[in-house]
């Protein structure tokens, strides 16, 4: 979970092993975290679900996440917000109504 990063990233492996690859028509552009920029193309998936909240029909970025530790996905602040996250930093919890 990253509130940092304003989309949700998939890694290309993990990706590939649900069934979600790299099309002709699928839009490829570069994004950029603190220090790195990567090239990542956008799927819009059936569905995602964080625990008992499902996101329909969501723009999902993938990409080679090589940042130097092993990492297949980003919750990013575009998903959190659309399940209406809430994070209890007290309790390093995630919660919603």
């Amino acid at each position: 979970m990253d509130t940092g990063s304003g989309s949700t990233v998939v890694s290309t492996d993990l990706a590939e092993s649900i069934g979600i690859v790299a099309e002709e028509n699928d839009m490829i552009y570069r994004i950029s975290g603190v220090g790195r920029s990567e090239f990542v193309y956008l799927k819009r998936i059936d569905s995602i679900r964080i625990g008992e909240k499902e996101a329909v029909n969501f723009p999902l970025e993938i990409g080679a996440m090589n940042y130097g530790f092993d990492l297949n996905g980003i919750i990013g602040l575009d998903l959190l917000q659309h399940v209406k996250a809430i994070i209890n930093i007290d309790q390093l919890t995630l919660e919603w109504n």
